[in-house]
């Protein structure tokens, strides 16, 4: 478990797919995380759980103050590179631009530079993102390019920013 200001991140429990199915099923959620992508069935995540949760790819479950499930944040060590991270988050919706995320992207990267000693922290974000991007320039993150055209929404490709922060820069 890490404790930030407002959030706790913790191990994901079977419980909790009932609440990331709600997200994954939302649109507007979709329309930032995966876009096209249809998740599989709900039966099929719960009967596969335990292969989903022993990927490389960890998930923690974000709780807010009140002990709500209001999200999830994932974190991967890149192959072939010892203490490089990709890190991805989601929130449910009625829980964007509350300050959650910045919490849970802040108490997660302590973790990774602090504990894990990684010495980059990186993700992708598409570009009409402006809520998450402007979130994670506050965490200190930064452009650092793009991959044009790769992203899928609404009938139309889209670029992807690239984003990263290196381990001098957080602990400034």
């Amino acid at each position: 478990m890490l404790k930030g200001n407002r959030v706790l991140l913790r191990s994901v429990e079977k419980k909790d797919v009932n609440i990331f199915y709600e997200m994954w099923c939302d649109e507007e959620i979709r329309k930032y995380d995966g876009g096209y992508l249809v998740p599989p069935t709900k039966e099929y995540i719960l009967e596969n759980f335990n292969r989903f949760m022993n990927l490389n790819k960890k998930y923690l479950s974000i709780i807010n103050e009140k002990g709500v499930l209001i999200g999830y944040i994932t974190y991967e060590e890149v192959r072939d590179f010892n203490s490089i991270y990709v890190m991805g988050i989601t929130l449910g919706k009625d829980f964007w631009s509350r300050g959650y995320g910045t919490d849970s992207i802040n108490t997660l990267l302590k973790f990774l530079f602090m504990s894990k000693a990684a010495q980059r922290v990186e993700l992708d974000v598409v570009d009409y993102n402006v809520r998450a991007i402007g979130c994670y320039k506050k965490c200190g993150f930064k452009e650092e390019g793009r991959k044009r055209k790769r992203y899928f929404s609404e009938g139309q490709y889209r670029d992807l920013i690239i984003m990263g922060i290196l381990r001098e820069e957080f602990i400034k």
